[in-house]
């Protein structure tokens, strides 16, 4: 899996590309996970180039929406993949998340 980051003005935006999956995942939430030290940390993920997620994806993401909140910040995912998206809606992580189809529309949502 390919990780990149940057920060957009006041949002640290992961890109991630490949699969979530039980061999990615732990070294996901631990470089994701690093970015988050500020106090009211706001980070989206962009999972367009995220073709497939396990449930050890999915506790990766769950790892971080716990360490975001704890901080008090705000959290979202952006132009996630039908395939993902269903694993999503069936887990019911949509429910718990912010999902926004395209990475503008997130970043302008969260406070840019």
């Amino acid at each position: 899996m390919e990780i990149h980051d940057e920060r957009i003005g006041n949002t640290f935006v992961v890109t991630a590309k490949g699969r979530l999956d039980g061999g990615a995942s732990a070294a996901f939430a631990e470089k994701v996970g690093a970015l988050i030290t500020s106090e009211k940390p706001k980070l989206l993920l962009d999972f367009a180039g995220v073709d497939f997620v396990t449930s050890a994806g999915l506790r990766a993401v769950l790892v971080l929406v716990k360490k975001v909140k704890a901080a008090g910040g705000s959290f979202a995912l952006c132009a996630v993949q039908e395939p993902v998206r269903e694993v999503l809606d069936i887990t019911g992580f949509t429910d718990m998340l912010r999902i926004h189809a395209a990475r503008a529309e997130a970043i302008a949502a969260m406070g840019g």
